[in-house]
């Protein structure tokens, strides 16, 4: 009887290890899932949420030429605004490279100069954060400099209206 009892105890004492392990797979097994659905989720939200600067440059690049057609049939100018030097460091991990530009903007009229004027310290946020994000490689050639003009353009446009931005001209660009 006594060995009866001790059998029933040992079997009660297995059974209730199996019932611990249960909870604690199935709590694991929740995680995972939501870990795996979080990561998904964002990975959608990252590739497929948002335009990237890519293809507003592109918009833009459209509706330069546009405004630019427009100029040369009406024969009219935009208003130009200088901006002061841009000096930053450059996102290369490895080696240290600074890039310094001045940058010519060229607005539709007065009155989109007066508004870019109010908001200058945004704009010139905006550039400063875009260009330091730039690598050596990504801007050294004319094409990265065409893209890195492009971005300006669109990054601008963001603040004061795209359709009130003609054109951005770079008048100094030096990489140290």
């Amino acid at each position: 009887m006594a060995e009866k009892e001790k059998d029933q105890a040992e079997a009660e004492v297995q059974e209730g290890k199996k019932k611990k392990g249960r909870p604690f797979l199935m709590i694991l097994l929740v995680i995972v899932v939501l870990i795996l659905a979080g990561v998904g989720a964002g990975a959608y939200f990252f590739f497929f949420s948002a335009p990237s600067d890519e293809k507003l440059a592109a918009q833009i690049a459209q509706d330069e030429t546009k405004k630019a057609t427009q100029a040369a049939q009406t024969g009219s100018m935009g208003v130009t605004v200088d901006l002061e030097p841009f000096v930053v460091n450059l996102a290369d991990p490895r080696v240290r490279h600074f890039l310094k530009v001045s940058i010519t903007i060229e607005l539709t009229d007065e009155s989109a100069k007066s508004d870019f004027e109010k908001r200058i310290a945004n704009i010139r946020n905006d550039i400063l954060l875009l260009m330091s994000s730039k690598t050596l490689e990504e801007i050294i050639t004319l094409e990265g400099k065409i893209r890195l003009r492009d971005e300006i353009a669109a990054r601008v446009g963001r603040i004061v209206g795209h359709d009130r931005i003609l054109n951005v001209y770079f008048s100094q660009f030096v990489v140290q």
